[in-house]
Protein backbone atom coordinates (compact mmCIF):
# COMPACT_ATOMS: atom_id res chain seq x y z
CA UNK A 1 0.00 0.00 0.00
CA UNK A 2 1.41 3.36 -1.05
CA UNK A 3 0.94 6.03 1.62
CA UNK A 4 -1.00 9.20 0.77
CA UNK A 5 2.14 11.32 1.18
CA UNK A 6 4.02 9.17 -1.32
CA UNK A 7 1.12 9.17 -3.75
CA UNK A 8 1.16 12.97 -3.77
CA UNK A 9 4.94 13.04 -4.25
CA UNK A 10 4.84 10.49 -7.07
CA UNK A 11 2.10 12.48 -8.82
CA UNK A 12 4.13 15.71 -8.54
CA UNK A 13 7.31 14.06 -9.78
CA UNK A 14 5.45 12.39 -12.65
CA UNK A 15 4.08 15.79 -13.73
CA UNK A 16 7.56 17.30 -13.51
CA UNK A 17 8.94 14.42 -15.60
CA UNK A 18 6.34 15.07 -18.29
CA UNK A 19 6.96 18.81 -18.35
CA UNK A 20 10.76 18.98 -18.08
CA UNK A 21 12.48 15.66 -18.61
CA UNK A 22 10.72 14.16 -21.64
CA UNK A 23 10.88 17.36 -23.75
CA UNK A 24 14.63 17.46 -23.05
CA UNK A 25 15.04 13.86 -24.24
CA UNK A 26 15.71 12.54 -20.72
CA UNK A 27 13.59 9.38 -20.61
CA UNK A 28 15.01 7.73 -17.49
CA UNK A 29 11.73 7.52 -15.59
CA UNK A 30 13.36 5.77 -12.62
CA UNK A 31 14.01 9.25 -11.24
CA UNK A 32 10.32 9.45 -10.35
CA UNK A 33 10.40 6.55 -7.90
CA UNK A 34 14.05 5.92 -7.04
CA UNK A 35 13.66 7.51 -3.61
CA UNK A 36 10.72 5.30 -2.67
CA UNK A 37 11.92 3.60 0.53
CA UNK A 38 10.20 0.20 0.46
CA UNK A 39 11.64 -2.64 -1.60
CA UNK A 40 10.60 -6.15 -2.58
CA UNK A 41 13.74 -8.20 -3.14
CA UNK A 42 15.71 -4.97 -3.62
CA UNK A 43 13.24 -3.84 -6.28
CA UNK A 44 10.66 -1.07 -6.21
CA UNK A 45 7.21 -2.70 -5.76
CA UNK A 46 5.25 -3.24 -8.96
CA UNK A 47 2.42 -1.25 -7.39
CA UNK A 48 4.62 1.86 -7.50
CA UNK A 49 5.54 1.32 -11.17
CA UNK A 50 1.85 0.98 -12.07
CA UNK A 51 0.95 4.07 -10.04
CA UNK A 52 3.59 6.17 -11.81
CA UNK A 53 2.61 4.83 -15.23
CA UNK A 54 -1.05 5.57 -14.46
CA UNK A 55 -0.07 9.14 -13.58
CA UNK A 56 1.79 9.56 -16.89
CA UNK A 57 -0.81 7.78 -19.05
CA UNK A 58 -3.61 10.39 -19.31
CA UNK A 59 -1.28 13.06 -20.69
CA UNK A 60 0.56 10.70 -23.04
CA UNK A 61 -2.69 9.18 -24.33
CA UNK A 62 -3.91 12.56 -25.56
CA UNK A 63 -1.01 12.90 -28.03
CA UNK A 64 0.80 9.54 -28.12
CA UNK A 65 2.69 10.39 -31.31
CA UNK A 66 4.52 13.07 -29.32
CA UNK A 67 5.79 10.44 -26.88
CA UNK A 68 6.68 7.56 -29.20
CA UNK A 69 10.43 7.86 -28.53
CA UNK A 70 9.76 7.67 -24.79
CA UNK A 71 7.48 4.66 -25.18
CA UNK A 72 10.09 2.91 -27.32
CA UNK A 73 12.68 3.63 -24.62
CA UNK A 74 10.45 2.17 -21.91
CA UNK A 75 9.86 -1.07 -23.79
CA UNK A 76 13.35 -1.63 -25.13
CA UNK A 77 15.71 -0.02 -22.60
CA UNK A 78 14.17 -0.13 -19.11
CA UNK A 79 13.76 -3.82 -18.41
CA UNK A 80 10.77 -5.22 -16.54
CA UNK A 81 9.86 -1.90 -14.92
CA UNK A 82 9.79 -0.19 -18.30
CA UNK A 83 7.67 -2.92 -19.84
CA UNK A 84 5.17 -2.77 -16.97
CA UNK A 85 4.94 0.99 -17.42
CA UNK A 86 4.65 0.63 -21.21
CA UNK A 87 1.64 -1.72 -21.12
CA UNK A 88 -0.11 0.44 -18.53
CA UNK A 89 0.31 3.55 -20.67
CA UNK A 90 -0.52 1.68 -23.89
CA UNK A 91 -3.79 0.44 -22.40
CA UNK A 92 -4.83 4.06 -21.91
CA UNK A 93 -3.73 4.97 -25.45
CA UNK A 94 -5.68 2.07 -26.95
CA UNK A 95 -8.80 3.18 -25.10
CA UNK A 96 -8.60 6.56 -26.81
CA UNK A 97 -7.01 5.77 -30.21
CA UNK A 98 -7.62 2.15 -31.08
CA UNK A 99 -6.71 1.49 -34.68
CA UNK A 100 -3.18 2.80 -35.18
CA UNK A 101 -1.86 1.60 -31.85
CA UNK A 102 -3.65 -1.74 -31.93
CA UNK A 103 -1.74 -2.32 -35.16
CA UNK A 104 1.52 -1.33 -33.46
CA UNK A 105 1.00 -3.70 -30.51
CA UNK A 106 -0.02 -6.50 -32.87
CA UNK A 107 3.24 -6.04 -34.79
CA UNK A 108 5.22 -6.11 -31.55
CA UNK A 109 3.52 -9.37 -30.56
CA UNK A 110 4.12 -11.06 -33.91
CA UNK A 111 7.78 -10.01 -34.03
CA UNK A 112 8.60 -10.92 -30.44
CA UNK A 113 10.45 -14.14 -29.64
CA UNK A 114 9.96 -13.64 -25.90
CA UNK A 115 6.76 -15.36 -24.80
CA UNK A 116 6.75 -13.41 -21.54
CA UNK A 117 6.62 -10.15 -23.51
CA UNK A 118 3.84 -11.54 -25.71
CA UNK A 119 1.77 -12.53 -22.68
CA UNK A 120 2.31 -9.13 -21.07
CA UNK A 121 1.19 -7.26 -24.19
CA UNK A 122 -1.86 -9.47 -24.64
CA UNK A 123 -2.99 -9.52 -21.01
CA UNK A 124 -2.18 -5.97 -19.93
CA UNK A 125 -2.45 -3.87 -23.11
CA UNK A 126 -4.89 -5.54 -25.53
CA UNK A 127 -7.20 -7.68 -23.39
CA UNK A 128 -8.58 -4.88 -21.17
CA UNK A 129 -9.57 -2.94 -24.30
CA UNK A 130 -10.79 -5.94 -26.30
CA UNK A 131 -13.04 -7.09 -23.43
CA UNK A 132 -15.29 -4.14 -24.13
CA UNK A 133 -16.16 -5.48 -27.61
CA UNK A 134 -15.23 -9.20 -27.72
CA UNK A 135 -17.05 -9.98 -30.95
CA UNK A 136 -15.14 -7.22 -32.71
CA UNK A 137 -11.72 -8.41 -31.69
CA UNK A 138 -11.77 -12.23 -31.74
CA UNK A 139 -11.04 -12.19 -35.46
CA UNK A 140 -8.26 -9.64 -34.91
CA UNK A 141 -6.46 -12.11 -32.64
CA UNK A 142 -7.36 -15.17 -34.71
CA UNK A 143 -5.75 -13.56 -37.77
CA UNK A 144 -2.47 -13.44 -35.82
CA UNK A 145 -2.33 -17.21 -35.19
CA UNK A 146 0.65 -18.72 -36.97
CA UNK A 147 0.85 -22.51 -37.29
CA UNK A 148 4.63 -22.21 -37.37
CA UNK A 149 4.79 -20.43 -34.00
CA UNK A 150 3.24 -22.75 -31.45
CA UNK A 151 3.98 -20.60 -28.39
CA UNK A 152 2.41 -17.52 -29.95
CA UNK A 153 -0.61 -19.52 -31.12
CA UNK A 154 -1.22 -20.87 -27.63
CA UNK A 155 -0.99 -17.38 -26.10
CA UNK A 156 -3.46 -16.03 -28.64
CA UNK A 157 -5.87 -18.92 -28.06
CA UNK A 158 -5.74 -18.31 -24.30
CA UNK A 159 -6.59 -14.66 -24.87
CA UNK A 160 -9.39 -15.48 -27.30
CA UNK A 161 -10.93 -17.91 -24.83
CA UNK A 162 -10.92 -15.18 -22.19
CA UNK A 163 -12.89 -13.01 -24.63
CA UNK A 164 -15.37 -15.80 -25.42
CA UNK A 165 -15.78 -16.95 -21.81
CA UNK A 166 -19.32 -15.59 -21.50
CA UNK A 167 -20.39 -16.04 -25.11
CA UNK A 168 -20.79 -19.65 -26.25
CA UNK A 169 -21.76 -18.58 -29.77
CA UNK A 170 -18.56 -16.58 -30.14
CA UNK A 171 -16.55 -19.58 -28.93
CA UNK A 172 -18.32 -21.88 -31.39
CA UNK A 173 -17.59 -19.48 -34.23
CA UNK A 174 -13.92 -19.32 -33.29
CA UNK A 175 -13.70 -23.10 -33.12
CA UNK A 176 -15.38 -23.37 -36.54
CA UNK A 177 -12.75 -21.05 -37.96
CA UNK A 178 -9.93 -23.17 -36.55
CA UNK A 179 -11.69 -26.36 -37.62
CA UNK A 180 -11.44 -25.17 -41.21
CA UNK A 181 -7.70 -25.97 -41.09
CA UNK A 182 -8.14 -29.60 -40.00
CA UNK A 183 -8.17 -31.09 -43.50
CA UNK A 184 -4.67 -32.34 -44.37
CA UNK A 185 -3.40 -30.76 -41.17
CA UNK A 186 0.35 -30.49 -40.59
CA UNK A 187 1.88 -31.66 -37.32
CA UNK A 188 2.01 -28.03 -36.19
CA UNK A 189 -1.69 -27.56 -36.99
CA UNK A 190 -2.56 -30.76 -35.14
CA UNK A 191 -0.69 -29.55 -32.06
CA UNK A 192 -2.34 -26.13 -32.03
CA UNK A 193 -5.85 -27.47 -32.56
CA UNK A 194 -5.34 -30.16 -29.94
CA UNK A 195 -4.38 -27.41 -27.51
CA UNK A 196 -7.58 -25.56 -28.43
CA UNK A 197 -9.69 -28.66 -27.76
CA UNK A 198 -8.14 -29.07 -24.31
CA UNK A 199 -8.86 -25.44 -23.51
CA UNK A 200 -12.46 -25.80 -24.71
CA UNK A 201 -12.81 -28.81 -22.39
CA UNK A 202 -12.04 -26.50 -19.46
CA UNK A 203 -14.40 -23.76 -20.58
CA UNK A 204 -17.36 -25.39 -22.31
CA UNK A 205 -17.83 -29.12 -21.77
CA UNK A 206 -21.03 -29.19 -23.82
CA UNK A 207 -19.22 -27.83 -26.87
CA UNK A 208 -16.29 -30.18 -26.27
CA UNK A 209 -18.46 -33.30 -26.26
CA UNK A 210 -20.46 -32.07 -29.28
CA UNK A 211 -17.25 -31.78 -31.32
CA UNK A 212 -16.39 -35.43 -30.75
CA UNK A 213 -19.98 -36.45 -31.44
CA UNK A 214 -19.87 -34.54 -34.74
CA UNK A 215 -16.84 -36.58 -35.85
CA UNK A 216 -17.97 -40.00 -34.63
CA UNK A 217 -18.38 -41.34 -38.16
CA UNK A 218 -15.25 -39.83 -39.67
CA UNK A 219 -12.59 -41.97 -41.26
CA UNK A 220 -10.13 -39.17 -41.95
CA UNK A 221 -6.84 -39.89 -40.11
CA UNK A 222 -6.04 -36.16 -39.78
CA UNK A 223 -9.29 -35.54 -37.92
CA UNK A 224 -8.85 -38.54 -35.64
CA UNK A 225 -5.25 -37.57 -34.85
CA UNK A 226 -6.37 -34.08 -33.84
CA UNK A 227 -9.22 -35.46 -31.72
CA UNK A 228 -6.83 -37.92 -30.06
CA UNK A 229 -4.25 -35.25 -29.29
CA UNK A 230 -7.03 -33.08 -27.89
CA UNK A 231 -8.51 -35.67 -25.54
CA UNK A 232 -9.14 -34.20 -22.11
CA UNK A 233 -12.46 -35.58 -20.83
CA UNK A 234 -14.06 -39.02 -20.63
CA UNK A 235 -17.48 -40.11 -21.76
CA UNK A 236 -18.88 -43.53 -22.66
CA UNK A 237 -19.84 -42.15 -26.06
CA UNK A 238 -16.32 -40.97 -26.89
CA UNK A 239 -14.93 -44.31 -25.77
CA UNK A 240 -17.31 -46.10 -28.15
CA UNK A 241 -16.07 -43.94 -31.06
CA UNK A 242 -12.50 -44.95 -30.30
CA UNK A 243 -13.39 -48.60 -29.97
CA UNK A 244 -14.91 -48.38 -33.45
CA UNK A 245 -11.87 -46.59 -34.91
CA UNK A 246 -9.51 -49.12 -33.31
CA UNK A 247 -10.93 -51.78 -35.68
CA UNK A 248 -9.93 -49.76 -38.76
CA UNK A 249 -7.68 -51.24 -41.40
CA UNK A 250 -5.97 -47.84 -41.81
CA UNK A 251 -2.72 -47.93 -39.82
CA UNK A 252 -2.83 -44.23 -38.85
CA UNK A 253 -6.42 -44.41 -37.65
CA UNK A 254 -5.78 -47.60 -35.71
CA UNK A 255 -2.66 -46.17 -34.06
CA UNK A 256 -4.44 -42.96 -33.03
CA UNK A 257 -7.48 -44.89 -31.82
CA UNK A 258 -5.44 -47.22 -29.62
CA UNK A 259 -3.60 -44.23 -28.16
CA UNK A 260 -6.94 -42.58 -27.47
CA UNK A 261 -8.35 -45.70 -25.85
CA UNK A 262 -5.41 -45.90 -23.44
CA UNK A 263 -6.08 -42.32 -22.37
CA UNK A 264 -9.83 -42.86 -22.01
CA UNK A 265 -9.47 -46.09 -20.07
CA UNK A 266 -7.10 -44.35 -17.66
CA UNK A 267 -9.62 -41.53 -17.26
CA UNK A 268 -12.42 -44.05 -16.74
CA UNK A 269 -10.50 -45.71 -13.92
CA UNK A 270 -10.03 -42.33 -12.33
Amino acid sequence: MISLDWKERLKRDSQDFLERKIPAGDYDFDIIFNAYPERVGNNVPNEVIVFVASALAPVIAKKPEKYEAFLDYLWNKKGDNGKQAFVCIMKKILTRKNNDYVKQVKEMICKSRNIGDVTLLLDKALLPVFKKSPARYVDTLANMIDDNNDDLAQCLIKTILKLTKNDSTLLKNFFARMEGNWLNASQETIKINAYLLKQIAKQDKTLYFSIYDNYKNTRDPHFIEILTSGLALYSDEIKSYYENWSKSGNARIKKAALTGLKFLEKKERG
